[in-house]
């Protein structure tokens, strides 16, 4: 960081090594304490205020984001890493916060809530002090005002692109903040600045003088709160409204207008505070409990002084607030005296691996290749009672897609768990135990799992409105949403019922609930489906779906057949589902570790982790369009890829997901 001070730590060219900082400040030096305190705080401040959507709590979390770097920083081990290590730090505190307030009971943050109603101004926030303090006006104020209208996701992205942009992380800090491999942080990216700009054209919008009729009618209703739904439907209206077709006109990309622009300064009671911080974590081992305890009951003293501040502010103005700060101060100078960490009159007394593939002639092709039962184990029909009510996305269609580009890496996926962990319902055991796919930790869990076997979507098992497959996928979507994976559903009823084309394009209809939203996986704009089939499929599978999604716009991926490839009626796709290697040319590669249903007495297909790896060298080098795993968790198959108890890895995320890591990694997309 440029705003760290030498204070003697230069290296043999002359210039600051803030590694070294860092590593005197892990011994227990209380100047290089100081010195991370004081340079990265406004870095934090910043990534906070942006992200947050609470601005009265911005304080509180910057604080203990500071307090754990000032408490954790002596178990760093590479401190060339410590501005990355920080910044995850931070987003993590964000999240968990985020994710307290979403879930705190009904009479929790009353009292934020009655700050807020007495405020002047109920949109005065982190933006406001942004566009204040900064100046900002034109282009560089519509961008600032757009992030308000962004959610919760998008807002902690764009307080780190923010800073890329400007210079102040670099990608790979941004990526490992985020926890997402350097590939998905860039997607994720992508689709907050699509997602940016239409806040953009929104704000514009609202700002014209003078506002279209039209807009003022759609307005209706609107409390004047910025939020996700009011967002789509003002940018619906923006899209199709004549009068409103050129706000969008002479727009400077929000890079150019965030380039070069300040950080915004930390407020002197937040870094009164965390000098304070800074003294009591140098305190050495034998003080550091005493220090630590202290320093909580300083922060807990600081935070109810500042809601007394701000609360003072709305009745009395400036002046509260300075009195308030100042007997803050004052708190914590007493404190610290006692403590002994300073000296009378005020005067600081602290001591200064690469795989082969084999040729693509041995590589089987044929359509007939031994295919998994794929039966569903008890009876996939069934509904299922959900422990609690999953979160449904927004039946508003997103203003905009986005398609993911070819070749695309997903994984067969199956909503069955807990109920189908019966005794003798699989060969193995999850290393996660019998997990519950209707608690968003599990779902969080295994998407990260996919995203670091280097997979970009999951194939939902799909058995019709209402089923528990589809009682589960909101949650699915939801999470997806949060953290940037696309979802589809594998249309299981194609194999066993050979529906109509009315049937089909019934359910179609129905999907679109899930389809229109920007989760959903998008090629060429168009939602993507899996089909399933049966051993006895023809053509007439083809011309029912081709007639069935004449008027829906599907991307629909049929299962192979013998002579699918003389159809006349021809899908967007094709997949074979197998047990093993198999490629499709020009449509699918796919592969599975093995075969061993739960009441077999022996494996169909024996698991071989070294001829798994070269298959996965083989898909990942093969460059079809669909490059797919079957499966990610179907237990009562033994298909799974998913981390065992009888495939542990040091990573935690299982053998086979350690492979698919290497090879997709080693064959980028």
């Amino acid at each position: 960081m440029s705003e760290i001070s030498h204070h003697g730590y230069e290296g043999p060219d002359g210039r600051r090594d803030e590694a070294a900082v860092v590593r005197a400040a892990q011994v227990g030096n209380q100047r290089a304490l100081d010195d991370l305190v004081a340079g990265y705080l406004p870095l934090i401040y910043n990534i906070v205020g942006r992200a947050l959507d609470a601005p009265a709590d911005t304080d509180d979390v910057v604080q203990e984001v500071m307090l754990q770097m000032i408490r954790d920083v002596r178990t760093l081990r590479d401190p060339e890493a410590f501005r990355s290590w920080l910044v995850a730090i931070a987003m993590r505190e964000v999240r968990r916060h985020w994710r307290l307030r979403r879930g705190a009971p009904a009479t929790d943050g009353i009292e934020g809530l009655e700050e807020t109603a007495l405020l002047s101004d109920p949109g005065a926030d982190f933006v406001d002090l942004t566009i204040t303090v900064l100046s900002l006006s034109g282009q560089r104020q519509e961008t600032a005002q757009a992030t308000r209208w962004l959610d919760a996701d998008d807002r902690q992205l764009v307080s780190l692109w923010w800073l890329e942009v400007a210079g102040r992380l670099t990608r790979a800090e941004l990526a490992a903040a985020m926890e997402l491999p350097l590939p998905q942080a860039a997607v994720r990216v992508q689709r907050m600045k699509a997602r940016l700009e239409v806040a953009r054209a929104v704000v514009r919008a609202l700002g014209a003088i003078p506002r279209c009729p039209d807009l003022g009618t759609a307005l209706h209703g609107w409390d004047g709160r910025p939020d996700g739904l009011w967002r789509k439907r003002i940018a619906r209206h923006v899209r199709t409204c004549e009068a409103c077709g050129g706000v969008a006109e002479d727009v400077v990309p929000a890079e150019r207008l965030l380039a070069d622009l300040a950080l915004l300064p930390v407020p002197p009671l937040l870094l009164g505070l965390l000098t304070m911080g800074a003294a009591g974590g140098g305190a050495g081992t034998a003080g550091q409990d005493l220090a630590t305890a202290s320093l909580h009951h300083t922060v807990r003293t600081g935070r109810a002084a500042g809601r007394a501040a701000r609360t003072a502010s709305i009745s009395a103005g400036k002046t509260a607030v300075l009195s308030a700060t100042t007997a803050l101060v004052l708190v914590a100078g007493t404190i610290a005296y006692t403590l002994g960490l300073f000296g009378p009159g005020g005067q600081d007394q602290r001591p200064a691996r690469a795989v082969s593939a084999p040729s693509a002639s041995a590589l089987p092709t044929s359509a007939t290749e031994a295919t998994p039962t794929h039966s569903a184990t008890p009876t996939p029909t069934s509904k299922a009672t959900p422990a609690a009510p999953a979160p449904k996305p927004s039946t508003e269609q997103k203003t905009t897609v986005t398609s993911t580009e070819l070749p695309v890496r997903a994984a067969f996926y199956y909503p069955w768990y807990s109920e189908n962990f019966t005794p003798g319902g699989s060969q193995y055991t999850p290393s996660a135990g019998k997990y519950d796919i209707d608690d968003p930790a599990t779902v969080e869990r295994q998407i990260k799992d996919m995203q670091y076997g280097g997979l970009q979507a999951g194939i939902s098992s799909w058995w019709g409105a209402g089923k528990r497959e589809d009682v589960r996928l909101p949650l699915l979507m939801s999470e997806g949403d949060r953290l940037d994976f696309s979802w589809t559903v594998y249309y299981e009823n194609e194999a066993y019922t050979d529906p109509s084309a009315a049937t089909i394009r019934k359910d179609l209809e129905y999907l679109r609930k899930y389809s229109d939203h920007d989760t959903w996986l998008h090629i060429d704009g168009k939602p993507v489906i899996f089909v399933y089939g049966a051993g006895g499929d023809a053509c007439d599978m083809a011309t029912r779906w081709t007639q069935a999604n004449e008027t829906q716009g599907y991307y629909v991926v049929l299962k192979v057949f013998g002579g699918y490839r003389d159809c006349a009626d021809q899908p967007e796709g094709w997949h074979q589902y197998a047990s093993g290697l198999d490629i499709q040319k020009g449509y699918s590669a796919i592969l599975s570790p093995g075969f061993w249903k739960n009441d077999a007495e022996q494996p169909t297909v024996p698991r071989d982790l070294d001829q798994f790896r070269r298959d996965a060298a083989t898909v990942a080098a093969s460059g079809e369009p669909f490059q797919l795993v079957v499966t990610y968790n179907e237990w009562g198959e033994g298909t799974s890829v998913e981390s065992s108890t009888d495939w542990p890895s040091s990573s935690g995320h299982g053998a086979y997901m350690d492979i698919l890591h290497e090879a997709f990694a080693a064959h980028p997309r």
